[in-house]
Protein backbone atom coordinates (compact mmCIF):
# COMPACT_ATOMS: atom_id res chain seq x y z
CA UNK A 1 0.00 0.00 0.00
CA UNK A 2 1.47 3.31 -0.82
CA UNK A 3 1.03 6.30 1.09
CA UNK A 4 1.11 9.64 -1.03
CA UNK A 5 0.46 13.61 -0.19
CA UNK A 6 -3.09 14.16 -0.32
CA UNK A 7 -3.80 14.81 -3.87
CA UNK A 8 -7.78 15.74 -5.07
CA UNK A 9 -8.48 13.48 -8.45
CA UNK A 10 -11.52 13.05 -10.08
CA UNK A 11 -13.74 13.77 -6.93
CA UNK A 12 -12.33 12.47 -4.83
CA UNK A 13 -9.03 13.19 -2.33
CA UNK A 14 -6.38 10.17 -2.71
CA UNK A 15 -3.76 9.10 -0.19
CA UNK A 16 -3.65 5.83 -0.65
CA UNK A 17 -3.09 3.15 -3.26
CA UNK A 18 -2.81 -0.80 -3.58
CA UNK A 19 0.51 -1.56 -5.41
CA UNK A 20 -0.28 -5.20 -5.57
CA UNK A 21 3.15 -6.90 -5.09
CA UNK A 22 6.37 -7.03 -5.33
CA UNK A 23 6.23 -7.17 -9.36
CA UNK A 24 4.15 -4.20 -9.76
CA UNK A 25 6.63 -2.07 -7.21
CA UNK A 26 9.87 -2.96 -9.42
CA UNK A 27 7.82 -2.85 -12.90
CA UNK A 28 7.12 0.77 -11.77
CA UNK A 29 10.81 1.09 -10.52
CA UNK A 30 9.03 2.82 -7.38
CA UNK A 31 11.08 4.04 -4.50
CA UNK A 32 10.48 5.56 -1.16
CA UNK A 33 10.23 9.63 -1.36
CA UNK A 34 9.38 9.19 -5.20
CA UNK A 35 7.56 11.94 -7.21
CA UNK A 36 4.56 9.76 -8.58
CA UNK A 37 2.04 9.94 -11.41
CA UNK A 38 -1.20 8.93 -10.13
CA UNK A 39 -4.56 8.65 -12.01
CA UNK A 40 -7.85 6.79 -11.29
CA UNK A 41 -8.71 3.62 -13.18
CA UNK A 42 -12.25 3.53 -14.64
CA UNK A 43 -12.60 7.47 -12.85
CA UNK A 44 -12.76 4.84 -10.06
CA UNK A 45 -9.42 2.97 -8.27
CA UNK A 46 -6.62 5.03 -7.87
CA UNK A 47 -3.78 3.34 -9.59
CA UNK A 48 0.01 4.89 -9.86
CA UNK A 49 0.98 4.87 -13.68
CA UNK A 50 4.90 5.45 -12.82
CA UNK A 51 7.41 7.58 -11.40
CA UNK A 52 9.51 10.56 -12.53
CA UNK A 53 12.89 9.73 -11.81
CA UNK A 54 13.89 12.49 -13.37
CA UNK A 55 12.56 14.58 -10.16
CA UNK A 56 14.63 12.14 -7.31
CA UNK A 57 16.90 14.13 -5.15
CA UNK A 58 19.08 11.37 -4.10
CA UNK A 59 17.60 10.55 -0.98
CA UNK A 60 14.71 8.23 -2.37
CA UNK A 61 15.19 4.76 -0.76
CA UNK A 62 15.03 0.83 -2.66
CA UNK A 63 12.32 -1.34 -1.49
CA UNK A 64 13.78 -4.11 0.12
CA UNK A 65 11.88 -6.85 0.79
CA UNK A 66 12.18 -9.46 3.36
CA UNK A 67 13.84 -12.51 2.12
CA UNK A 68 12.92 -14.68 5.64
CA UNK A 69 9.73 -15.50 7.43
CA UNK A 70 9.27 -13.21 10.29
CA UNK A 71 7.39 -15.60 11.99
CA UNK A 72 9.42 -18.64 11.62
CA UNK A 73 12.80 -17.05 12.94
CA UNK A 74 13.20 -17.87 16.42
CA UNK A 75 14.98 -21.05 16.64
CA UNK A 76 15.60 -21.44 12.55
CA UNK A 77 15.68 -19.28 9.74
CA UNK A 78 13.37 -19.84 6.95
CA UNK A 79 14.09 -18.75 3.04
CA UNK A 80 10.94 -17.37 1.71
CA UNK A 81 9.74 -19.06 -1.93
CA UNK A 82 8.16 -17.51 -4.66
CA UNK A 83 7.08 -20.41 -7.21
CA UNK A 84 7.45 -19.93 -11.04
CA UNK A 85 4.48 -17.45 -12.60
CA UNK A 86 3.20 -16.53 -9.03
CA UNK A 87 3.61 -13.17 -7.70
CA UNK A 88 3.68 -13.71 -3.65
CA UNK A 89 6.15 -14.81 -1.42
CA UNK A 90 5.07 -17.84 0.78
CA UNK A 91 6.98 -19.36 3.75
CA UNK A 92 7.19 -23.39 2.84
CA UNK A 93 6.40 -23.68 6.95
CA UNK A 94 4.63 -20.59 8.24
CA UNK A 95 2.98 -20.80 11.59
CA UNK A 96 0.89 -17.84 10.83
CA UNK A 97 -1.29 -15.71 13.04
CA UNK A 98 0.82 -18.09 16.34
CA UNK A 99 1.21 -21.14 14.86
CA UNK A 100 -2.59 -21.70 14.41
CA UNK A 101 -3.86 -21.78 10.73
CA UNK A 102 -3.25 -24.32 9.75
CA UNK A 103 -4.54 -26.06 12.55
CA UNK A 104 -7.86 -23.77 12.40
CA UNK A 105 -8.03 -24.90 8.50
CA UNK A 106 -7.42 -29.22 9.35
CA UNK A 107 -10.11 -29.08 11.53
CA UNK A 108 -12.56 -27.16 9.35
CA UNK A 109 -15.73 -28.70 7.85
CA UNK A 110 -14.15 -28.84 4.06
CA UNK A 111 -11.24 -30.66 5.86
CA UNK A 112 -11.15 -33.41 9.01
CA UNK A 113 -14.97 -32.08 9.72
CA UNK A 114 -14.31 -32.17 13.44
CA UNK A 115 -17.57 -31.04 14.53
CA UNK A 116 -17.38 -27.92 16.78
CA UNK A 117 -13.61 -28.13 16.79
CA UNK A 118 -13.26 -24.53 15.84
CA UNK A 119 -11.16 -21.31 15.56
CA UNK A 120 -11.94 -20.51 18.81
CA UNK A 121 -10.75 -24.13 20.52
CA UNK A 122 -7.58 -24.11 18.47
CA UNK A 123 -6.06 -21.03 19.88
CA UNK A 124 -7.11 -21.09 23.28
CA UNK A 125 -5.55 -24.91 23.35
CA UNK A 126 -2.61 -23.25 21.04
CA UNK A 127 -2.06 -20.71 23.99
CA UNK A 128 -2.40 -23.13 26.56
CA UNK A 129 0.65 -25.40 24.90
CA UNK A 130 -1.19 -28.00 24.67
CA UNK A 131 -1.40 -28.09 20.16
CA UNK A 132 2.34 -27.06 18.96
CA UNK A 133 0.78 -28.92 15.62
CA UNK A 134 -1.92 -31.15 13.98
CA UNK A 135 -1.25 -33.65 15.69
CA UNK A 136 -1.61 -32.87 18.49
CA UNK A 137 -5.30 -32.55 18.00
CA UNK A 138 -5.71 -36.66 18.15
CA UNK A 139 -4.11 -36.80 21.61
CA UNK A 140 -5.83 -33.69 23.80
CA UNK A 141 -6.29 -34.53 27.49
CA UNK A 142 -10.10 -34.63 28.01
CA UNK A 143 -9.50 -34.23 31.85
CA UNK A 144 -8.00 -31.14 31.68
CA UNK A 145 -10.42 -29.58 29.09
CA UNK A 146 -13.48 -30.35 31.21
CA UNK A 147 -11.81 -28.78 33.71
CA UNK A 148 -11.70 -25.37 31.74
CA UNK A 149 -13.54 -22.55 32.92
CA UNK A 150 -16.62 -22.41 30.31
CA UNK A 151 -16.17 -26.07 28.97
CA UNK A 152 -17.23 -28.66 31.87
CA UNK A 153 -17.38 -32.38 31.07
CA UNK A 154 -19.79 -32.72 28.52
CA UNK A 155 -17.90 -30.24 26.29
CA UNK A 156 -15.29 -32.15 26.52
CA UNK A 157 -17.49 -35.35 25.79
CA UNK A 158 -18.09 -33.72 22.88
CA UNK A 159 -14.90 -32.91 21.38
CA UNK A 160 -13.86 -36.43 22.00
CA UNK A 161 -16.08 -37.84 20.30
CA UNK A 162 -15.96 -35.34 17.58
CA UNK A 163 -12.13 -36.12 17.13
CA UNK A 164 -13.06 -40.04 17.15
CA UNK A 165 -15.34 -39.59 14.78
CA UNK A 166 -12.58 -38.03 12.37
CA UNK A 167 -9.88 -40.58 13.57
CA UNK A 168 -12.08 -42.84 11.29
CA UNK A 169 -11.93 -40.16 7.99
CA UNK A 170 -10.93 -41.21 4.66
CA UNK A 171 -7.22 -40.28 3.37
CA UNK A 172 -8.66 -37.89 0.69
CA UNK A 173 -9.89 -35.68 3.45
CA UNK A 174 -6.44 -36.05 5.63
CA UNK A 175 -4.46 -35.22 2.53
CA UNK A 176 -6.45 -32.08 1.53
CA UNK A 177 -6.38 -30.80 5.04
CA UNK A 178 -2.64 -30.87 5.51
CA UNK A 179 -2.96 -27.59 3.96
CA UNK A 180 -0.42 -28.48 1.13
CA UNK A 181 -0.22 -25.33 -1.59
CA UNK A 182 -2.70 -26.10 -4.09
CA UNK A 183 -4.11 -29.73 -3.29
CA UNK A 184 -7.47 -29.67 -3.04
CA UNK A 185 -10.22 -31.70 -2.97
CA UNK A 186 -10.27 -33.26 -6.13
CA UNK A 187 -6.39 -33.22 -6.46
CA UNK A 188 -6.26 -35.24 -2.58
CA UNK A 189 -9.11 -37.71 -3.69
CA UNK A 190 -6.97 -38.60 -7.20
CA UNK A 191 -4.09 -39.53 -5.04
CA UNK A 192 -5.82 -41.30 -1.90
CA UNK A 193 -6.84 -43.10 -5.01
CA UNK A 194 -3.52 -44.57 -5.80
CA UNK A 195 -2.35 -45.31 -2.70
CA UNK A 196 -2.80 -47.87 0.39
CA UNK A 197 -1.39 -45.87 2.98
CA UNK A 198 -0.43 -42.02 3.14
CA UNK A 199 3.14 -43.02 3.73
CA UNK A 200 3.27 -44.62 0.48
CA UNK A 201 4.01 -41.20 -0.70
CA UNK A 202 7.13 -40.73 0.58
CA UNK A 203 8.40 -43.14 -2.43
CA UNK A 204 6.62 -41.14 -4.75
CA UNK A 205 8.79 -38.96 -7.32
CA UNK A 206 7.08 -36.00 -9.18
CA UNK A 207 6.59 -38.04 -12.19
CA UNK A 208 4.50 -40.43 -10.50
CA UNK A 209 2.02 -37.76 -9.89
CA UNK A 210 1.83 -37.12 -13.25
CA UNK A 211 0.71 -40.18 -14.31
CA UNK A 212 -2.36 -39.61 -12.62
CA UNK A 213 -5.29 -37.47 -15.04
CA UNK A 214 -5.62 -34.33 -13.72
CA UNK A 215 -2.50 -33.70 -11.71
CA UNK A 216 -0.52 -31.10 -12.88
CA UNK A 217 3.36 -29.83 -12.35
CA UNK A 218 2.77 -27.57 -9.63
CA UNK A 219 0.35 -30.15 -7.09
CA UNK A 220 3.22 -32.53 -7.61
CA UNK A 221 6.09 -30.58 -7.16
CA UNK A 222 4.38 -29.16 -3.95
CA UNK A 223 3.14 -32.37 -2.53
CA UNK A 224 6.58 -34.45 -3.27
CA UNK A 225 8.61 -31.73 -1.59
CA UNK A 226 6.06 -31.78 1.34
CA UNK A 227 6.74 -35.68 1.82
CA UNK A 228 10.15 -35.43 1.66
CA UNK A 229 10.24 -32.88 4.83
CA UNK A 230 11.09 -35.04 7.90
CA UNK A 231 9.44 -32.31 10.24
CA UNK A 232 6.03 -33.58 8.48
CA UNK A 233 6.41 -37.59 8.28
CA UNK A 234 7.29 -37.44 12.07
CA UNK A 235 3.74 -35.77 12.18
CA UNK A 236 2.17 -38.21 10.28
CA UNK A 237 3.62 -41.09 12.48
CA UNK A 238 2.24 -39.20 15.97
CA UNK A 239 -1.04 -38.91 14.28
CA UNK A 240 -1.20 -43.09 13.77
CA UNK A 241 0.51 -43.39 16.78
CA UNK A 242 -2.70 -41.40 18.72
CA UNK A 243 -5.19 -43.60 15.95
CA UNK A 244 -5.65 -41.51 13.31
CA UNK A 245 -6.41 -43.63 9.77
CA UNK A 246 -3.47 -43.34 7.15
CA UNK A 247 -4.74 -46.41 5.16
CA UNK A 248 -7.22 -46.36 2.04
CA UNK A 249 -10.85 -46.52 3.11
CA UNK A 250 -13.72 -47.75 0.57
CA UNK A 251 -14.49 -44.00 0.48
CA UNK A 252 -11.02 -43.77 -1.25
CA UNK A 253 -10.97 -46.12 -3.44
CA UNK A 254 -12.07 -45.84 -7.15
CA UNK A 255 -15.60 -46.14 -8.34
CA UNK A 256 -16.49 -49.69 -9.96
CA UNK A 257 -19.28 -49.26 -12.41
CA UNK A 258 -20.34 -52.18 -14.65
CA UNK A 259 -20.06 -51.85 -17.71
CA UNK A 260 -23.81 -52.23 -18.27
CA UNK A 261 -24.26 -49.43 -15.78
CA UNK A 262 -28.25 -47.75 -16.82
CA UNK A 263 -26.16 -44.39 -17.19
CA UNK A 264 -23.08 -45.68 -18.32
CA UNK A 265 -20.88 -43.25 -20.64
CA UNK A 266 -23.81 -40.69 -20.19
CA UNK A 267 -23.25 -37.21 -18.56
CA UNK A 268 -26.20 -35.82 -15.93
CA UNK A 269 -26.93 -32.65 -14.24
CA UNK A 270 -29.82 -31.78 -11.41
CA UNK A 271 -32.04 -28.99 -11.59
CA UNK A 272 -34.61 -27.66 -9.45
CA UNK A 273 -35.37 -28.68 -6.01
CA UNK A 274 -35.29 -32.27 -4.72
CA UNK A 275 -37.75 -33.76 -2.74
CA UNK A 276 -36.38 -37.29 -2.06
CA UNK A 277 -32.50 -36.52 -1.75
CA UNK A 278 -30.42 -34.06 -1.69
CA UNK A 279 -27.97 -32.51 -4.73
CA UNK A 280 -25.00 -34.73 -3.56
CA UNK A 281 -27.18 -37.78 -2.78
CA UNK A 282 -28.17 -37.40 -6.24
CA UNK A 283 -24.99 -36.83 -7.76
CA UNK A 284 -23.53 -39.48 -5.87
CA UNK A 285 -26.14 -42.03 -7.38
CA UNK A 286 -26.30 -40.97 -10.81
CA UNK A 287 -22.27 -41.57 -10.76
CA UNK A 288 -22.73 -45.21 -9.59
CA UNK A 289 -24.91 -45.42 -12.41
CA UNK A 290 -21.85 -44.80 -14.61
CA UNK A 291 -23.00 -41.10 -15.69
CA UNK A 292 -20.53 -38.04 -15.24
CA UNK A 293 -22.19 -35.53 -13.67
CA UNK A 294 -21.60 -32.03 -15.08
CA UNK A 295 -22.70 -28.17 -14.23
CA UNK A 296 -23.99 -26.76 -17.10
CA UNK A 297 -26.96 -27.30 -19.72
CA UNK A 298 -24.91 -27.91 -23.34
CA UNK A 299 -24.72 -30.25 -26.17
CA UNK A 300 -22.25 -32.57 -23.81
CA UNK A 301 -25.24 -33.31 -21.53
CA UNK A 302 -27.17 -35.97 -22.45
CA UNK A 303 -29.89 -36.44 -19.04
CA UNK A 304 -31.26 -33.57 -16.93
CA UNK A 305 -33.53 -34.45 -13.87
CA UNK A 306 -35.62 -31.64 -12.96
CA UNK A 307 -36.83 -31.19 -9.12
CA UNK A 308 -39.73 -28.64 -8.02
CA UNK A 309 -39.15 -24.97 -9.79
CA UNK A 310 -37.19 -25.98 -12.89
CA UNK A 311 -35.76 -22.82 -14.45
CA UNK A 312 -33.93 -22.03 -17.21
CA UNK A 313 -31.88 -24.58 -17.09
CA UNK A 314 -34.78 -26.61 -18.24
CA UNK A 315 -36.00 -24.48 -20.78
CA UNK A 316 -32.12 -24.63 -22.28
CA UNK A 317 -32.24 -28.29 -22.34
CA UNK A 318 -36.11 -28.43 -24.14
CA UNK A 319 -34.60 -25.88 -26.89
CA UNK A 320 -31.74 -28.22 -27.26
CA UNK A 321 -33.45 -31.56 -27.86
CA UNK A 322 -31.39 -33.68 -27.50
CA UNK A 323 -31.36 -33.53 -23.71
CA UNK A 324 -33.16 -36.69 -22.33
CA UNK A 325 -35.31 -35.37 -19.50
CA UNK A 326 -36.26 -37.04 -16.00
CA UNK A 327 -38.11 -36.10 -13.13
CA UNK A 328 -36.17 -36.76 -9.81
CA UNK A 329 -39.57 -39.96 -9.54
CA UNK A 330 -38.07 -41.42 -12.71
CA UNK A 331 -34.75 -41.41 -12.09
CA UNK A 332 -34.61 -42.99 -8.87
CA UNK A 333 -36.38 -46.01 -10.57
CA UNK A 334 -33.69 -46.19 -13.30
CA UNK A 335 -30.58 -46.34 -10.42
CA UNK A 336 -32.70 -48.48 -8.13
CA UNK A 337 -33.17 -46.47 -5.60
Amino acid sequence: MAKIEPVYLAGVTVSSISLHNEEFIRSKDLRLGDTVLVERAGDVIPYIVKSFAELRKGDEQVINFPEFCPINNTEQTVTLIKEEGEAAWRCPNCMWRSGTAKMIFHVSKDAMDIDGFGKSYVERFYELGWLKDMSDIYNLDYEKIAGLEGFGKRSAENIKAAIKKAKNNPIQKLLHSLTIHHLGKKASKLIAEQIQHVMDLQSWSVDRYLEIKDIGPVVAENVSTWFRDETNIAMLEKMESYGLNLTQTDEDKPLQVAEDAVFSGKTILFTGTLLQMGRKEAEEKAAKAGARNISAVSSNLNILVVGEKAGSKLKKAQELGTVQILTEVEFLELVGR
